[in-house]
């Protein structure tokens, strides 16, 4: 009940619109968890699975708890501290809700699964997952983790009355998350480790304008280095890696919105819109307003809602028009 009402108090004196936490209220679930249980093991105070179509920008309310997103379909970013984290299929979030964070839907329709979590063992997995200052996980360990999610959320769902079964699981999760992300370096020992964080970094943040002389400064090693060893490894530079990343979200961004190209192109980290439109033709050989224009001709693209528990498509574009 405290959690319930700090929630919805702190939720109000936020910055979302109605609309959306309307969205969010009415499909997360608040669980009664006894005041032993929540100092002394991790546990869930609420959950749900949230169906995000545009404009969808929620602000977290400021609460001494952690939330997990784990996406399923679509994609959204999460900002916080002027970085952007892209949410992408198969990808977790985690972070504490200590700190000024929001989502934003950017592919919709945008399914994500949602859930506070408080207990103080958490702080140790916090500082284990989000070490370099990362709390984003893009590439889980096949469907183990996976299929422990959706235990968890059935379990949830189906009894709200077990939680340390509930606490089991979602410790089962956090270990199998952080064990999963020293395997992915300790599996690769003819590459230095370095090198696939820097792709961690590119893949998840290219929003933000990475420079080489910023992943010098980040890494401790020459940037001439860095460019000789991610070439070596995955067969393109890493700016020219960075640009394509942009590139592949613009093109999304022109296909399921409306946003004005200006606006896309400060959304992907092009501050410039003369930058994106140069290379857009230098990938695509077409400008983002052609390309825009021939997928709207050729119909390819329709518009999907959420009716009735499912996604239905319909028979046009979004509407989103968020500057």
């Amino acid at each position: 009940m405290v959690f319930r009402r700090s929630f919805r108090e702190a939720l109000h004196d936020g910055h979302s619109c109605e609309r959306v936490i309307s969205v969010m209220t009415s499909h997360l679930k608040m669980l009664s968890v006894p005041i032993d249980i929540i100092w002394n093991i991790p546990c869930i105070q609420a959950f749900g699975i949230i169906p995000a179509s545009y404009p969808f920008v929620f602000e977290f309310p400021k609460l001494e708890l952690f939330c997990m997103i784990y996406t399923e379909r679509g994609s959204g970013v999460l900002v916080s501290d002027g970085c952007n984290d892209r949410l992408n299929p198969g990808s977790i979030s985690f972070f504490h809700c200590n700190q000024s964070r929001k989502i934003e839907a950017l592919q919709a329709p945008w399914l994500f699964k949602i859930f506070f979590v408080a207990g103080p063992p958490v702080f140790f997995f916090y500082s284990g997952f989000a070490r370099g200052n990362s709390n984003h996980y893009s590439y889980l360990p096949g469907r183990q983790v996976t299929d422990k999610i959706q235990l968890l959320y059935d379990c949830l769902s189906q009894s709200s009355n077990r939680p340390l079964y509930q606490s089991r699981l979602l410790t089962d999760i956090l270990y199998e998350i952080l064990m999963e992300r020293g395997r992915l370096f300790d599996e690769k020992p003819n590459v230095c480790n370095y090198i696939y964080e820097i792709k961690h970094d590119l893949d998840n943040n290219y929003m933000n304008n990475i420079t080489l002389k910023q992943l010098e400064s980040k890494y401790h090693i020459s940037k001439y280095q860095i460019c000789r060893e991610f070439k070596k490894k995955f067969h393109i530079s890493p700016i020219k890696y960075l640009n394509q990343k942009k590139i592949e979200a613009a093109k999304e961004m022109l296909l399921h919105t409306e946003r004005p190209i200006i606006a896309i192109g400060k959304l992907v980290g092009f501050e410039n819109p003369n930058n994106l439109i140069y290379q857009f033709k230098k990938q695509c050989n077409v400008t983002p307003q052609v390309y825009r224009r021939r997928a709207c001709i050729e119909g390819s693209v329709m518009n999907t809602t959420w009716k009735d528990g499912g996604f239905v498509k319909g028979t046009g574009k979004s509407t989103d028009k968020t500057p």
